[in-house]
């Protein structure tokens, strides 16, 4: 394992909230890891149960291996471990013709296959593996993992523990999810930004227009927590072709740098022809890559956000929806819906009731309305309590204590964000 099983010795290693689910099916068959670049696919696939043999393929010590050698990898693998429990591959979509040879490995081991670009990696999945695999996606830390990370215990006593919680959350705004960013800063993550473009959209995708392409990707990360159409971008920055915009967007969102957010409606073709939102992966990159972003902490709180409700689509409610709703009259941020549930979510920029927007908590009665919800929740900075009109109940809750209980709270109307829970 060489170089990373130096760095599982040495650092601090977080388990990761997706591991569970991993865990609860790692069977002798493929087990897909996907996300974006340095989100900790690696430290996860090498500490699952068992001991691993590892190979990753960006090693310069591997270029120019083929899928016939993978024999003499096995046997390698026999040499140096006597025996090993799983296969990970690591980064395999360096090797052409990669799923021939996983197809094979999975029948003894399960085999764990990592990789950064989700449309390259589904393509073949679909033509060779044939449906004899399981897929997961690792976003960076969650605000428990950074608070695991940063050893800060998320059960809050005392009004010390809270001061910390909120030091720490201000911390995780600013500076992210990514593992390393947390040693390396601001530096790291505009070159990670750039590494996500060159080497996971420019390299896979042939892309010959590099400079029109950077133009969009820093133009979506601009609009950040706004509202885009494919028309809008090509006018905005002078591009040809509105196919060239939505193969870009295509992606930018397949290397998982951005991601698309539709806007709801009763009918199904609506959604699809509807403009959406865009967000990015990581709040921290937003501030590395952005000038003065860190001034607009509403929409900073509002990408955090999404980012947890996809985190808890990815790792735990594959069939949750998630949308945000507009109409002539306002906006409500979030729509998530599941089995025949809905939840309606409004994030603002608070610490007091005084400073909450009376347009927000109206839009957000009106649509619970319409959608026939009887609770809604007003994720705020710093503001606690319950605005209630015509039997409905809003219930206000500060960022931190919504990233650390909205699990247990969600689709519940008595849903309580008072007390912490440890799952």
């Amino acid at each position: 394992m060489g170089t990373l099983s130096r760095k599982l010795e040495r650092e601090n290693i977080v388990g990761r909230e997706l591991k569970g689910r991993i865990v609860a099916n790692f069977n002798p068959t493929a087990h897909i890891i996907t996300g974006p670049r340095r989100s900790g696919k690696s430290v996860l696939s090498a500490t699952l149960p068992g001991r691993p043999l590892y190979v990753n393929f960006e090693d310069p010590a591997m270029a120019g291996f083929a899928i016939g050698d993978y024999r003499r990898l096995m046997q390698a693998g026999y040499e140096l471990f006597g025996q090993f429990d799983y296969v990970v591959l690591d980064e395999v979509q360096e090797v052409e013709g990669w799923e021939r040879m996983v197809s094979v490995l999975r029948d003894d081991y399960p085999t764990v296959v990592t990789g950064s670009n989700a449309r390259l990696l589904s393509r073949e999945f679909a033509t060779y593996l044939t449906g004899r695999y399981l897929s997961y996606t690792l976003l960076p830390f969650s605000f428990r993992e950074f608070l695991t990370y940063r050893e800060i215990e998320p059960d809050v006593k005392t009004t010390r523990d809270e001061a910390l919680i909120k030091r720490a959350l201000i911390e995780y705004i600013g500076r992210g999810g990514f593992p390393e960013a947390l040693h390396f800063g601001r530096e790291y993550l505009i070159n990670l930004y750039n590494d996500i473009i060159t080497r996971d959209v420019v390299v896979r995708y042939g892309v010959r227009n590099v400079r029109e392409l950077k133009e969009v990707a820093f133009y979506l990360f601009s609009n950040f927590a706004g509202r885009f159409t494919y028309s809008k971008t090509k006018n905005a920055l002078g591009i040809g072709n509105i196919e060239t915009v939505k193969n870009y967007v295509g992606y930018l969102e397949s290397a998982y740098l951005i991601f698309e957010l539709p806007k709801f409606s009763f009918k199904p073709k609506e959604v699809v022809r509807s403009d959406k939102k865009v967000y990015a992966v990581d709040t921290g990159m937003l501030n590395a890559v952005l000038p003065k972003v860190s001034e607009n902490i509403g929409r900073l709180m509002e990408n955090a956000v999404f980012i947890e409700l996809l985190r808890f689509k990815y790792y735990r409610r594959p069939g949750l929806e998630l949308y945000h709703y507009r109409d002539s009259k306002g906006e409500v941020d979030f729509v998530v819906r599941d089995k025949g549930e809905t939840e309606l979510i409004q994030v603002t920029y608070a610490s007091g009731e005084d400073e909450v927007a009376s347009r927000e908590v109206e839009n957000l009665f009106r649509v619970m309305k319409l959608f026939r919800v009887k609770t809604g929740t007003l994720v705020t900075w710093d503001y606690s309590g319950e605005i209630r009109r015509d039997n409905l109940t809003v219930k206000a809750v500060p960022l931190w204590r919504w990233f650390l209980n909205f699990r247990v709270n969600l689709f519940n109307p008595k849903r309580n964000f008072q007390q912490v829970n440890a799952n």
